[in-house]
């Protein structure tokens, strides 16, 4: 499987970013929490749904609605297409490549037919791809560092024989569960055979109650025989006498009907006498009630007349008051406008006179910031001169060359000599560290051939004439020979230790000055940055001081020119007050005027004043005419005596209109009363004919109900014993049913029992399959051989001086070299990271089944110190055997191992791919 690409959209800190992946090494490198995981995590949820989140949704970047992404591969020489999209729910598809210049198809849809597809693909499931491709942060670490057991509990789970150990300490519980529950069963098993004797006694006791119960049932039916002949003539009596009591009961309704139809016609008749009366009331007054709109006019035009009047003297005064205005406003007129003039011009002298005071102000302030500018350049310029004196004092105590700084002079030449003398002192630094990790080395090298020696040297001594290597016979000369050998071998690389350490001493102290000098001159080269900006700051200031200075030169011309205004403004003011009356008539008269209204329309209100007075007098006229008891010189309290008796007569009038409206009404109830009662006399002699005919016979029913009731009773008698019996029988049924089901219930706890007690010998056997003796051992044994077999080809890609690479069953590594074999903690810290880099891809290719085309490093240096991290580092660049390596890491020393170089940065919380 070969990675192509990668395509993500608001999964997690990504909004839009596409990766392009290649053959060969793709680096992932930024900032810490830049993002760069987040790819590693992507490609696992877009294969598998694997991902670090407790839910789908906490994938979702912020502030985002829906999320997704695209992975491209190929796998087979197929090129393929996993596209998952979040929504309101995930959507997982499937596409193929059908060939190399062709688009993708559609392959399947849905989370559970996608990861069928791609287990069928790659031959991978997530575990294995998590276990074996997905390398996690500290792993490589923690084969280096860890004891040889905690090695070997890492190794087993990333061989998923964890699982299996955590199966076998699980399952023992479960065992105990199902004793518990077998112990239990066993209990409910003791009384299976008092049930069964219980039961036939029941079968007994129902049958017994059978056998009463069709006695019973028997003179049941005999008694209903003769219950059925009497109840027949008990309905017949009983037929006719609900007849009987009917028509009885009808004929007392009816009567009731007669005697209200009757009160009725009464209450209507009376209602019909006094509408004939209200018809005579209202002749008599039809005569008065014609009068009162006449007299409402009258009373009306009167008082509108005296209103009139009013009204057009209050107008005419007010046509007098408006000439009178008029005349004002024309003769004052001309003083109004001179007036207005000089104000105008009073106006805009005082505009330009406090334009000029502003101008004033502003040069006042202008001063004091002149001085207050001067003092802070003064002091500014004084700092600048001190600190760049005292930066080529501090350069020339750190040793910087004295002919480049006496060619310091300005600011860009001493940060530039800064930031060179930087460079010099950190290549002086990394130049140290590099001699210290050889120096190490050696002293590395040195120790193992001490240990090389200490091991043959120790054999001669417990052994007789015999060579501790090959076992050959040798003299005791030969003997002594040898042992001198190795023991100046010793003495000899413990000097060259003790040389080694001393010069890692002074190597150390000579680094450690250099870095304090670097710490320093990386401080001065903060300060001088600092410094630079603030003489850039004196630039400018001495500039705005140009600028005031400039500024500042208008002042006395503007003080002369103010004075003129001030003299100028006072005599146009002189000047106004004389039209100041003239103005104040002006607008006081045409104020007035507003407040009047226009005259044309004054005298139209006039005119109409007047006809409606005219119009009020004709109608007055014509009243008069129409009633000869009205006069023009009438008194006010005699006609509003005449009006409100004439307007009493009219709601009298008005009110017994309205009543007599209802006489048709009472006369349609009153022929309709007299249509019912008829009805009801002739129903009252059709009930009292059918109650004379009736046949009901009170005596004969009496004795009809009275055997009725005896045999009734027997009835019921024989009917209690039998519920009684049929009881009794039902108690019987349900306690045989009961007893039915504990039978059954017994049946199945035994076959239950017998299921557990086989079932636990199945989990108890399967228990020591999981054991350690049992298919962990299988899996330890059957993966070493491959696990060392791959080692040693990745081991071999590091060109160490070394022949042969063996794994223990403990997974404890020993190689093979000319100085004879070596364990972990004999070799060199170079040795040490390659041993665990080939020991990782081992297990990785083992568990691959040897396919292995890629792998993905999170973090791979993490946990390690400098020294490791710089070995790593150079052994992944010298990688070939894996067509595709993807590496997450902050280590700038990585982007030159790099084929591919992808670059991601945050900004604002977002993150972006650089490729």
């Amino acid at each position: 499987m070969i990675f192509t690409r990668l395509k993500l959209n608001n999964f997690k800190s990504h909004e839009h970013s596409v990766i392009s992946f290649d053959k060969g090494i793709s680096v992932i490198v930024g900032e810490n929490g830049a993002g760069k995981s987040t790819i590693l995590e992507a490609i696992s949820f877009a294969l598998f749904k694997q991902h670090t989140g407790k839910k789908i949704d906490d994938l979702v970047r912020n502030n985002a609605n829906t999320m997704s992404l695209e992975l491209e591969f190929t796998s087979n020489n197929r090129d393929y297409k996993i596209v998952r999209e979040k929504k309101s729910t995930l959507k997982s598809s499937l596409f193929k490549r059908t060939s190399s210049e062709g688009g993708y198809v559609h392959v399947c849809t849905g989370d559970k037919e996608v990861a069928s597809e791609i287990r069928q693909i790659l031959d991978i499931d997530s575990d294995l791809f998590l276990n074996a491709i997905y390398i996690r942060q500290g792993e490589i670490a923690e084969l280096v560092d860890k004891t040889p057991a905690e090695k070997k509990q890492l190794i087993g789970k990333l061989l998923g024989i964890d699982s299996l150990e955590k199966a076998w300490k699980n399952l023992l519980p479960f065992i105990t569960d199902y004793e518990s529950q077998l112990a239990e069963l066993s209990g409910k098993l003791y009384n299976s055979n008092e049930l069964m004797e219980n039961y036939k006694k029941k079968k007994d006791e129902l049958e017994s109650l059978k056998d009463r119960g069709h006695e019973l049932e028997e003179q049941i039916e005999e008694v209903d025989g003769l219950l059925k002949d009497i109840s027949e003539n008990k309905r017949n009596m009983e037929r006719e006498k609900e007849i009987y009591e009917t028509q009885v009961n009808n004929l007392e309704i009816e009567e009731k009907t007669f005697a209200k139809l009757e009160e009725e016609k009464r209450r209507v008749q009376e209602e019909l006498d006094k509408i004939r009366e209200a018809e005579e009331e209202i002749a008599r007054l039809e005569k008065f009630v014609s009068k009162l709109e006449v007299y409402l006019d009258f009373e009306k035009s009167v008082t509108s007349i005296q209103r009139l009047k009013q009204d057009e003297a209050e107008i005419e005064e007010k046509l007098d008051s408006i000439a009178e205005q008029k005349e004002i406003v024309s003769s004052k007129k001309d003083g109004y406008n001179k007036y207005l003039s000089s104000d105008e011009e009073i106006n805009k002298l005082s505009d330009q006179k406090n334009n000029l005071e502003k101008e004033l102000a502003t040069m006042a302030k202008l001063e004091k910031d002149k001085k207050e500018l001067l003092k802070t350049i003064e002091d500014e310029r004084n700092d600048i001169d001190k600190f760049f004196s005292r930066s080529k004092e501090r350069l020339d105590d750190y040793g910087l060359d004295q002919d480049k700084l006496a060619k310091i002079d300005d600011f860009n030449h001493l940060e530039m000599s800064t930031n060179d003398f930087i460079n010099e002192t950190s290549a002086k630094i990394d130049e140290l560290s590099k001699d210290i990790i050889n120096k190490n080395e050696d002293i590395v090298v040195y120790n193992q051939n001490i240990k090389a020696c200490e091991k043959p040297l120790n054999d001669l001594e417990g052994i007789d004439n015999k060579c501790p290597v090959c076992q050959s016979d040798i003299s005791s000369y030969k003997k002594k020979e040898l042992t001198k050998h190795y023991t100046g071998e010793i003495n000899e690389n413990k000097k060259l230790i003790l040389q080694n350490e001393e010069a890692v001493r002074l190597l150390t102290k000579n680094k450690k000055s250099f870095e304090e000098k670097l710490q320093n001159l990386t401080e001065l080269s903060k300060s001088i940055i600092e410094y630079k900006q603030k003489f850039e700051h004196l630039q400018n200031e001495l500039i705005r001081l140009n600028k005031m200075d400039e500024d500042l030169e208008a002042k006395e011309y503007i003080s002369n020119k103010l004075g003129e205004l001030i003299l100028l403004i006072a005599n146009k003011k002189e000047e106004r007050e004389s039209f100041k009356q003239d103005h104040d008539s002006f607008i006081q008269s045409k104020g007035a005027l507003e407040v009047l209204g226009s005259e044309t329309e004054t005298q139209y209100k006039l005119k109409q004043v007047q006809n409606e007075i005219d119009n009020h007098v004709a109608n007055i006229k014509l009243a008069i005419d129409q009633d000869p008891h009205l006069t023009g010189d009438i008194s006010t309290t005699e006609l509003k005596n005449r009006i409100d008796d004439l307007k009493q007569k009219n709601e009298e009038f008005n009110q017994l209109k309205g009543y007599v409206q209802n006489k048709n009404s009472y006369m349609t109830q009153l022929d309709s009363i007299k249509e019912d009662i008829g009805v009801s006399i002739n129903q009252r002699d059709i009930i009292e004919n059918k109650i004379n005919a009736s046949l009901y016979d009170e005596e004969r029913y009496e004795q009809i109900l009275y055997n009725f009731e005896r045999y009734e009773r027997r009835k019921n008698t024989f009917n209690e014993e039998l519920f009684e019996i049929k009881g009794r029988a039902k108690e019987s049924i349900v306690s045989l049913q009961d007893l039915t089901d504990k039978i059954k219930m017994a049946n199945k706890f035994k076959q239950e029992y017998d299921n557990i007690n086989e079932y636990i010998g199945i989990l108890k056997h399967i228990r020591e399959l999981y054991s350690r003796g049992g298919i962990q051992k299988d899996l330890r044994n059957i993966s070493r051989p491959a696990i060392q077999k791959h080692t040693k080809e990745y081991f071999k890609e590091f060109n160490f001086n070394y022949s042969d690479l063996t794994i223990d069953e403990d997974y404890e590594v020993t190689v093979y070299g000319p100085e004879g074999e070596s364990s972990m903690s004999m070799v060199s810290g170079g040795e040490k990271i390659a041993i665990a880099l080939a020991l990782r891809l081992g297990i990785t290719q083992a568990m691959a089944n040897g396919e292995l085309d890629t792998i993905l490093l999170d973090e791979p240096t993490i946990h390690l110190d400098a020294s490791r991290r710089h070995e790593l580092i150079n052994l992944l660049k010298e990688m070939s055997s894996l067509p595709q390596m993807i590496i997450v890491t902050h280590e700038a020393q990585l982007e030159n191992a790099a084929d591919n170089l992808i670059k991601v940065e945050k900004e604002n919380g977002i993150s972006k791919v650089i490729m």
